[in-house]
């Protein structure tokens, strides 16, 4: 008995020692949002230009970095240059098809079909930019919200319905960024962009096109209006199952602004996805390098902001943008947009796509978390240092990642919470020399582990 009471003691008193050195506690019984998906957005016109390099980038993105989620960017929405037909809710298939089957868009369905063969259908489809000048241009006309929506909806019922092989994409992006400056998106007031998104949806109810549903507002400075115009609209709720946002630089208040007009409204289900985020990325609109691509100057904050999005509460992220690419943008010119996670080493001979550093860290990331994992919660003590943690309730894989963005090593001195009892944790870290190095496997010993994280250092610790 009194050896049993000193053994006894003896447990305790260790467990009173490490609760008191422990700096991070992961708490499994603490579940938040579950994920939907991870990923970037791509410009499909690229493909028209070398589609064997943007196979080989895909096939990187995917299989290498891990994303789950694509959001496909192209411009203009011009296409309909002359009125299909009087009724905006009866298509003119015979006008219809003949723009759908011609090589502007054959590179949109074949993109598709091709992430489609690499198990990819978490889609998005965001065409944005100007109408054609009978609609207004970058400014819609009153009175034409009904024919852009048959417009926007033609595309989605020809390459659901009428396009042959099949192809899967789940969601569409009405209009990008419409209170900017009309070069994103056209401008529309709120009440036009609440009857776009309304008839977008009546068109997708009527075409019994159940598999894909609207996502917005996708928006810049009138983004908590818009939201507002979607939530509010039970016609268009009908067809929406997420709310989308656009954020740069260091600040959640999109992100945090979102999610609590969702829980304020009457679908306090519904999830939100930033589906644009990243560090900023100077003249990168204008067809100019960014200054660096570095982990310290780019890739490194990226991932913090990102990471403090996902700690806001978001669904998803899908990162500005997968690779250069040429768009109609700034004021209407064909120009390249150099945000890259792949960069183009010629613009002449855009047949060449090398990894910038993002493609290394955001691997940290994507790598590991997958759909339907949910974020647990996670609190250190530790100073300049962000974390994140993961678990996939159907099997317990545990994912914990983070930034260390002091000059100096922290020690992590975690204790597990609520979670299963591995043996051990898999490392890895990226930072200015290292891209996703493999390290030591950290020990667990009785719910609890330590480990040195680099200064300036992106690490993840994976683990059942």
């Amino acid at each position: 008995m009194c050896k049993a009471l000193f053994f006894s003691g003896i447990f305790v008193l260790t467990l009173l020692n490490a609760a008191s050195a422990q700096n991070t506690t992961v708490n499994g019984d603490k579940k938040y949002q579950t994920i939907h998906g991870l990923g970037v957005n791509i410009n499909p016109q690229s493909w028209n230009v070398n589609p064997d390099a943007v196979k080989k980038v895909i096939d990187s993105l995917v299989t290498g970095m891990g994303c789950t989620s694509f959001r496909l960017m192209f411009d203009d929405c011009d296409w309909e240059r002359v009125n299909d037909n009087d009724d905006p809710d009866v298509y003119n298939w015979n006008y219809y098809d003949s723009i759908y089957r011609a090589p502007r868009f054959t590179c949109v369905w074949n993109t598709i079909q091709y992430l489609n063969s690499k198990g990819i259908t978490d889609i998005t489809l965001s065409p944005d930019g100007a109408t054609p000048a009978w609609m207004g241009g970058t400014k819609l006309i009153p009175g034409m919200e009904a024919e852009y929506a048959e417009t926007i909806s033609s595309m989605v019922n020809y390459g659901i319905n009428r396009r042959k092989p099949a192809i899967h994409f789940i969601m569409i992006s009405p209009i990008n960024e419409t209170s900017c400056d009309g070069n994103e998106g056209v401008l529309t007031t709120a009440p036009e962009f609440d009857a776009i998104y309304s008839a977008v949806a009546t068109h997708l109810t009527n075409d019994h096109l159940n598999s894909v549903t609207v996502i917005g507002p996708d928006d810049c400075g009138r983004w908590p209006e818009n939201a507002r115009m979607i939530l509010s609209n039970p016609v268009t709720m009908s067809k929406v199952l997420r709310i989308g946002g656009h954020s740069y630089g260091n600040s959640t208040s999109t992100s945090r602004g979102l999610i609590d007009l969702v829980k304020k409204s009457a679908y306090p289900d519904r999830e939100v996805i930033m589906t644009e985020a990243n560090a900023v990325c100077n003249g990168c609109d204008g067809g100019l390098y960014n200054k660096s691509y570095s982990f310290a100057d780019y890739a490194g904050p990226a991932y913090r902001f990102i990471l403090q999005h996902l700690n806001a509460g978001v669904n998803g992220v899908q990162i500005w943008e997968g690779y250069d690419s040429r768009y109609h943008h700034p004021n209407r010119t064909l120009t390249w947009s150099m945000w890259g996670i792949f960069g183009i080493n010629d613009t002449t001979r855009p047949d060449v796509y090398t990894p910038r550093a993002h493609f290394y860290v955001f691997k940290q990331l994507y790598r590991f978390v997958k759909p339907g994992y949910q974020r647990i919660d996670i609190s250190t003590k530790l100073p300049k240092m962000i974390v994140s943690a993961f678990i996939n309730p159907l099997d317990g894989t545990l994912v914990i990642t983070g930034k260390n963005d002091s000059d100096k090593a922290q020690p992590m001195d975690a204790v597990l919470k609520n979670l299963p009892a591995g043996s051990s944790l898999k490392y890895f870290y990226s930072d200015e020399q290292h891209h996703f190095s493999r390290g030591a496997d950290v020990r667990v010993k009785g719910h609890a582990f330590s480990k040195l994280i680099p200064a300036y250092c992106v690490f993840t610790l994976v683990g059942k």
